[in-house]
């Protein structure tokens, strides 16, 4: 199945994907990115082990920034500096209170040339700034571990 948003680029965004495999979870991160312009807040959601920073890290890479990405699970934030701006890679996961978001100093970090991919932003409900772009990814089949759907909704 090929993977192509760019046909969609022109409707409103709103797309839901399957993927099988490792490999095509990564072209669909390669596509999203293709779509993504700065600034832009990333919302991605899903259980444990659903796929959301396998899907970031492709997107970084499909921005262009083309060094090692890492979880930012224990750090909470990873910066990724591409042409055009800087992506700022989040995992909230460890947040026990939203308020610990003040330490991170987002409002400075936000600008014109800005992308927040942020995993688990749940638990900064109320300190972050809202999703231009949520993407949510399932698990839909516990007998393929790959089987994955990613569902894409743009909000403005």
């Amino acid at each position: 199945m090929e993977f192509t948003l760019n046909r969609l680029s022109a409707l409103i965004l709103n797309h839901v994907f399957t993927s099988n495999s490792l490999d095509q979870t990564e072209s669909v991160g390669q596509e999203i990115a293709s779509l993504l312009n700065f600034p832009k807040c990333v919302y991605l959601g899903g259980e444990m082990g659903a796929g959301k920073t396998t899907l970031a890290k492709s997107i970084i890479h499909g921005l262009g920034y083309e060094g090692a990405v890492t979880s930012p699970t224990y750090n909470l934030i990873q910066e990724y500096p591409v042409k055009g701006g800087v992506i700022y890679h989040m995992d909230l996961y460890r947040l026990d209170d939203p308020g610990e978001l003040e330490f991170l100093a987002l409002d400075d970090l936000w600008g014109e040339e800005a992308i927040f991919l942020i995993e688990w932003a749940e638990r900064g409900r109320g300190l972050l700034r809202a999703a231009d772009i949520l993407i949510s990814i399932s698990k839909i089949n516990r007998d393929n571990e790959f089987l994955r759907e990613i569902s894409l909704k743009k909000f403005k």
